[in-house]
């Protein structure tokens, strides 16, 4: 009877530690869990950020070509190069 009392003591140590392992590295899940949220806030906010970039980079290429394009029915429109320097 002692024996399976010391046996069962035992065991009910080894799972107690073995418990308490476990929430320690739950705690820890649960802290690189937030740090993981936040930085798919921040990557988030960064991809919002590029596509605005991209937008506007879109837009001043779009405004550039219609310069361009001005500029050069200007030109074939019978513009010479002292009235291009002058606009």
């Amino acid at each position: 009877m002692k024996e399976v009392m010391s046996s069962l003591m035992d065991k009910q140590d080894r799972l107690t530690t073995e418990n308490t392992e476990l929430r320690l590295r739950l705690v820890e899940c649960e802290k690189v869990s937030v740090i993981n949220q936040g930085l798919k806030e921040e990557i988030q906010e960064i991809k919002k950020q590029n596509d605005i970039l991209k937008d506007y980079e879109n837009s001043s290429r779009n405004l550039q070509d219609k310069v361009k394009d001005g500029i050069e029915d200007r030109v074939e429109g019978g513009l010479g190069e002292n009235k291009l320097k002058e606009l």
